[in-house]
């Protein structure tokens, strides 16, 4: 029902503007008053409101008219009113606007009242009323960017650049005639037809005079593979539809790649199979993943993922590493993230390796690498310069400063200052903790060194034999290995 455009203001001789019953709701931009397909096969009613100083009585008649498209002098309806001494009936209040005159077109409408007094005739606001008989004409195929026509494909590489934002546009061509509310609806098929959609688009003030772009969304495309033919057809808002457009014909090919091959670390016994082993020795300054050039385009970015301890994210791992030298295929990975990888008692720790090139949606073969374990003596004992050598070693108990012995470990493979430390003593079958969990900062001599308290050496008695051990975590804590421990004797 089309809305009121001015009020009742009788005294400038006007009415309200008449409703139009079963046109569309307005649109900004839109025809106004616009008939849905086949309305004008019946007649338009109109409906108005009731006029003050309308018919007192019985004998005295007001008489309204319908003018259609300015012609006063021949009205389309009119309907008289003859007094009751009360309001007429609202629900009489309406005249029709025969089919013969619902022509294509825009019409314009206002009711003409000729008053029970014979005073001069009061007209309405006019309104108009739009017919839209006719479907828009298209005039070609959806035109397609050149990187996804044949002998080209739709690819997930395609996709995947972040300029295409995962979809491939196509423009509609321009047709006759674009107008807001117009409705597009396309298509994705095996065979041309219309009857599978993948998407629609209402047109609006700001797409009139600019190129209209529809969107075949990444996940459409990965549906299946193959040869599609994609078509549309427009609709316009009073709901005449165009003819299926031309269909263009397009070639899908995501199916997931077949992996590029992995890589290897360059410190490492690598075998043909993808799989490595590195002794830790060679890892002490950090590794190089080396990714094959006959893998990768000299224009594709490469990046290399190293996930071991912890999984993404992990004290073993590292992410998004870039070459050493832009544009290169060697990739540096810390020292730090080896050593978290290696295994302590044997609690089988592996690292998979792999490298993401260019657009790829899917990263390259895997490749696992194992790290053997540090053997107590390449990996550091437990020493106190204060004792003599022997065996065991002994410690004089008189000789102890008040300020303690020290217990001193070597700066050992892997050490950083953030690693943890354990520090303590067993004697007769009772541990002391003299660190738990502590930094491991080194001397100017390249030493990790601790206080052995007096006040825990001078209860011991003599002769008494205890042992002192140290244990070092390269993972946070996650595990802990056992440096090489000293017994000493204690004597006087």
């Amino acid at each position: 029902m089309s809305k009121k455009s001015a009020p009742l203001d009788e005294f400038d001789n006007s009415l309200t503007a008449p409703d139009i019953i079963g046109v569309l709701e307005p649109v900004p931009g839109g025809e106004e008053n616009l008939l849905p397909k086949d309305a004008w096969l019946v007649p338009l009613r109109v409906e108005f409101e009731l006029w003050s100083d309308y018919a007192p009585v019985s004998g005295l008649t007001d008489v309204v008219q319908l003018i259609w498209d300015g012609d006063e002098n021949n009205p389309v309806a009119e309907k008289h009113f003859e007094g009751t001494g009360s309001p007429f009936d609202p629900s009489l209040l309406w005249l029709q606007v025969p089919t013969s005159k619902l022509d294509e077109g825009v019409h314009s409408l206002y009711y003409r009242l000729q008053p029970w007094n014979g005073s001069p005739a009061r007209t309405s606001v006019p309104v108009s009323v739009t017919v839209d008989k006719t479907a828009p004409v298209t005039s070609g195929k959806l035109i397609f960017p050149a990187k996804v026509l044949p002998p080209n494909q739709i690819t997930a590489a395609y996709l995947a650049d972040p300029v295409n934002q995962d979809q491939v546009l196509a423009t509609v061509p321009e047709y006759t005639v674009k107008k807001v509310g117009d409705v597009i609806t396309w298509y994705w098929e095996l065979s041309p037809g219309g009857r599978e959609v993948a998407g629609t688009r209402t047109l609006e003030q700001t797409d009139i005079g600019q190129p209209v772009q529809v969107s075949f969304t990444g996940d459409l495309l990965r549906r299946a593979n193959g040869v599609f033919y994609a078509t549309y057809r427009v609709c316009d808002r009073a709901g005449n539809k165009s003819v299926l457009s031309n269909d263009e014909k397009l070639d899908v090919n995501i199916r997931p790649p077949t992996p590029r091959k992995f890589p290897t670390v360059q410190q490492a016994n690598s075998t043909p199979s993808g799989t490595g082993i590195l002794n830790p020795l060679r890892g002490t300054a950090g590794v190089i993943v080396v990714v094959a050039a006959s893998e990768v385009d000299p224009d594709e970015a490469v990046l290399v993922d190293f996930i071991g301890l912890g999984g993404e994210g992990g004290i073993g791992s590292v992410m998004g590493v870039k070459p050493t030298t832009p544009g290169g295929l060697e990739f540096a990975i810390p020292a730090p993230v080896v050593a978290a990888n290696i295994p302590v008692s044997g609690d089988g720790r592996k690292v998979e390796v792999w490298y993401w090139a260019g657009h790829e949606t899917q990263h390259s073969a895997v490749y696992t690498l194992a790290i053997n374990e540090l053997s107590g003596e390449a990996f550091g004992s437990v020493g106190c310069p204060e004792a003599q050598i022997g065996s065991p070693a002994t410690l004089s108990k008189s000789k102890v400063a008040l300020s303690g012995a020290n217990i001193e470990i070597d700066k050992w493979a892997y050490h950083e200052v953030t690693q943890r430390i354990n520090v303590w003593s067993m004697a007769s079958g009772v541990r002391t903790d003299f660190l738990t969990d502590a930094p491991t900062p080194l001397n100017a001599s390249g030493k990790f060194v601790t206080p052995l308290p007096k006040d825990y050496v001078a209860p011991l008695p003599l002769n008494e034999t205890f042992t002192l051990y140290a244990s070092v975590s390269f993972d946070q804590g996650h595990s802990y290995r056992l440096c090489k421990p000293m017994a000493m004797k204690l004597v006087t």
